[in-house]
Order: structure tokens, then C-alpha cells, then sequence
């Protein structure tokens, strides 16, 4: 048997005998099953909420056809919301990523149903869908989902079972001994190190995703990749734990090392790189865009008073009455006037977002986060590309009805018993962001290994 064989041979036993880390791992997998279980409730909710608002405009038709159908039956002439596709109801929802009960994400933060009318605007579609959103304070917080208990509760598992593999053997004096014997002191720690880190880092990546399964996710390609970005982020702390142990000869103070750099890395970076976004891009403000869009609004209509007073009583000679004629050119109007306003709070938002999408590489932790994001399907850029499709599904409507009206075409019964427009929500490409995501991982742990090659390159009696 070889050095290396023994070496971890032995290793594993040391590290699997002792009490408390089958005491933190034992913790470790309650606390990503009740994450799990938290975060699959809160998908179950939220993709309820979205099939209720999606299923809305079809109990809205069915019952429009119900009456449609009785008017007829009497004779009578059915009445303006049923003949006119200006009145037509469509809704766009979101639906689920298959593995979102993985992480709430930034998905609360978005509407992700909306709904669509020809002459509404399509900016404030949302707006109705919006009031239910968690509050900023709770948003901050954080839901206790998987990736919190993957993104701060792992490296705790992992520095507690490795911060000392070294110092602790330098600081009793059995260090000397270890290097005394026929192997590279390199080999020795390194494979020390990856025993015991790998062995717990396996371990939590088989809970994770294995809870991940049994609340009901069952994409495969999405669990190898959430695998994949597990064993990224926790090799850079295994990393970690080798340069700390290869600086410090006192287990305390490897301690207090490693927990320092846990809440540098986990707490205080990640608020460091949103402080620097508020300022160096700060988002626009709300209340000010929701009063620059009802003044302009107000301002629109003010200006079509005395118009839609004439048109209320005009004759239009079409299928159409003069009022409809007239609320068509008021939302063309409005929605011209509202549009530089809607644009622009959207951009500086977008300016907000990009600088945070740069700056989450100033730590590990936030990348982790943004990747797991990503494989639930609950990161921004997934919520902002359903509102821009669901805009051009409402210019979809829109055109739809005015080339009715432009052509005096009528509802009939048959367009009841036919669907008219669907949406269907169309996935952003995800794998870019992704592999970005695991490479400043791997870029991460390769630096922290690099001073710790310097170290080790030095020789035994600097590791002693």
C-alpha cells in the first residue's frame, strides 16, 4: 500500500470518528431538509398564484361565450363586451423553473403574471400582480431556502472539519513526525486536506441535491449542474482551510482565521459590493416614477376631456362606436407621452442590475448565490425577460384588435371556441452566465491556492 493510500486511509478515519463532525453533518442535513421543504412550498405558492392569474381571462371567456351564446339563443343582440376585441382578456404568467423550490432568489422582487388588454398600457400591466411582493426588509433578510443553507451554512460545516488538519497537529508536536516519513510534505497536506474537506464537501452535496429530488425536482441536467456549482464554491473554502493552516501554528488562531473569513466573505463583502452599486449607480426612484406617470397620465386624459365627451355621443358610421375610436388615439397618446418615462426608470434599473451582475465577482459567496439563482430559474434576468415578452405579447393583442376594428370585424361565437393568443414564456440562454459563474469560482480557489504553493515550496521546516 502506498504513502498516499495510508495517508488518506487514515485521514478518513480521523475525520469520520470524530463525534463532532457527524454531530454538524447530522445538523447540516435537517437543516437543508427543512430548507427544502421551505423552498418547494414556496414554489408550490407562487406557481399556483401564476395558473390562477393565468387561468382567469379563460373563466372570463368561458363565461363571455356562456352569455354570448344565451343572448343569441334569445334573439338579442349580445352586448359591448362581447362583440368588440377591444374587450378581449389575455394574462401572461411566469411558470416555475423546474428546480425552483431550490432558492426564492431575486424572483420576489417581480411580478410573474400580468394582464393584457388592447388599449391598457403595457408598462402598468404588472402593477396588479406587484402589491403582493415581500417587502424590501424581508427581500434583504432572505428566505431560509436551500442556497442560504448551501451558500452560508456549508462553509461553516466545511471550515469546522478542516480549519485545524495542520495547526493543530504543529501546535501538539505530531507535525514532526508526519514529515519525518518517506513523503513530500506537499502530498501530505494536500491530501490530508482533500479527505477530510472532500469527504464532508461530498457528503453536503449529496444532501443538498438529494433533498433537492425529494422536493420534487426531477431535472437531472439542472441537479448536475447545481452539483457542479456545490463542489466549485466549496472547494474554494477547502482552499481556504489549506493556505490558513499552512499560515497559523496555533489551532485557536486558525479558528479565528477561518471565521473571520467567513463573515468577510459570506456578510461583509456582499454588503460592500451592494453599498458601492447604490452609490456609484443608484436605482431611480419609485415614488418619483409613479408620479411622473399619473401626472402624465392625468395630463393625457385632461387633454381628451372635451374629445371623449363628443365622442361618447358621436356616430361613427362602422362596427365600432366613436367612443372606442377615440379611447384608441387616447392610448396611443398616452402611451407615446408615458413611454420616454417608462424607458427611462427601466434603463437606470438596467444600469443598477449590470453593475451588481459585476461586482457580485468581488466574492465568492455572491457568485455561489447568482449561480444558484440561476439553476432555480429565480435570478433577475429570468423575471426581466418575462416582462419584456410580455410586452410584446401585448402589442401582439393590441395589433390583434385593431386590425379587427380597422376591418369592422365583430366577436362571433366561433372565435369563443378557438384560442386566440396564448403565451408562452420562452427561456433566456442560461449556460453563459453559468460557466462564467463556476470559473470565478475555480479562478477563486486557484488564486487562494497559489501563495499556498509559495508556502509549501519553501520547504519542511517552514511548516512546522
Amino acid at each position: 500500500m502506498s504513502w498516499g493510500t495510508s495517508i488518506a486511509r487514515l485521514e478518513l478515519v480521523r475525520a469520520w470518528r470524530d463525534p463532532v463532525m457527524r454531530a454538524m453533518l447530522i445538523l447540516f442535513l435537517i437543516a437543508a431538509g427543512y430548507a427544502a421543504l421551505t423552498g418547494a412550498r414556496w414554489a408550490e405558492q407562487r406557481q399556483l398564484a401564476v395558473q390562477e392569474a393565468v387561468a382567469k381571462a379563460d373563466e372570463i371567456m368561458g363565461k363571455r361565450r356562456d352569455e354570448f351564446a344565451a343572448m343569441v339563443a334569445k334573439g338579442e343582440k349580445p352586448n359591448f363586451g362581447l362583440i368588440y376585441a377591444s374587450a378581449l382578456p389575455f394574462r401572461a404568467g411566469l411558470p416555475n423553473a423546474p428546480l425552483a423550490a431550490l432558492s426564492a432568489g431575486q424572483a420576489e422582487g417581480y411580478p410573474a403574471a400580468a394582464n393584457v388588454a388592447p388599449f391598457a398600457d403595457p408598462w402598468a400591466m404588472f402593477d396588479s400582480h406587484a402589491t403582493g411582493l415581500e417587502s424590501p426588509a424581508v427581500l434583504a433578510a432572505g428566505r431560509f431556502d436551500l442556497a442560504f443553507v448551501i451558500v452560508v451554512l456549508m462553509p461553516l460545516l466545511l471550515l469546522a472539519a478542516t480549519y485545524d488538519f495542520w495547526a493543530r497537529d504543529v501546535e501538539n508536536g505530531s507535525a514532526r513526525f508526519q514529515l519525518a516519513q518517506p513523503v513530500r510534505p506537499a502530498k501530505l497536506i494536500l491530501t490530508r486536506a482533500l479527505v477530510r474537506g472532500g469527504s464532508i464537501l461530498l457528503g453536503a452535496m449529496l444532501i443538498a441535491c438529494g433533498w433537492l429530488l425529494a422536493a420534487g425536482g426531477q431535472h437531472m441536467r439542472d441537479i448536475a449542474v447545481l452539483a457542479m456549482v456545490i463542489l466549485a464554491y466549496g472547494a474554494f473554502w477547502i482552499a481556504l482551510a489549506i493556505l490558513i493552516n499552512l499560515l497559523v501554528r496555533v489551532s485557536t488562531t486558525a479558528a479565528l482565521a477561518g471565521g473571520t473569513a467567513w463573515l468577510a466573505i459570506v456578510l461583509l463583502l456582499p454588503a460592500v459590493a451592494v453599498a458601492v452599486a447604490e452609490l456609484a449607480a443608484p436605482p431611480p426612484s419609485a415614488m418619483a416614477y409613479t408620479n411622473a406617470v399619473r401626472v402624465a397620465g392625468l395630463e393625457v386624459r385632461e387633454a381628451n376631456r372635451s374629445a371623449a365627451r363628443q365622442a361618447a355621443t358621436a356616430e361613427s358610421g362602422r362596427a365600432y362606436p366613436a367612443s372606442l375610436w377615440h379611447s384608441r388615439g387616447e392610448a396611443l397618446q398616452r402611451d407615446a407621452r408615458l413611454g420616454p418615462i417608462h424607458r427611462a426608470y427601466a434603463e437606470g434599473w438596467a444600469r443598477h442590475r449590470a453593475l451588481e451582475d459585476r461586482l457580485r465577482f468581488l466574492s465568492p459567496a455572491v457568485i455561489a448565490q447568482d449561480a444558484l439563482d440561476r439553476v432555480a430559474g429565480t435570478d433577475a434576468g429570468r423575471a426581466t425577460a418575462f416582462q419584456r415578452q410580455a410586452r410584446d405579447f401585448a402589442a401582439e393583442a393590441r395589433k390583434l384588435a385593431f386590425d379587427w376594428m380597422d376591418k369592422d370585424r365583430l366577436m362571433t361565437l366561433a372565435d369563443y371556441d378557438r384560442p386566440l393568443l396564448r403565451f408562452e414564456f420562452v427561456e433566456p440562454p442560461r449556460s453563459g452566465p453559468l460557466l462564467r459563474d463556476i470559473l470565478a469560482l475555480l479562478l477563486f480557489t486557484a488564486l487562494v491556492l497559489a501563495p499556498a504553493a509559495l508556502r509549501l515550496r519553501q520547504g519542511a521546516a517552514k511548516l512546522l
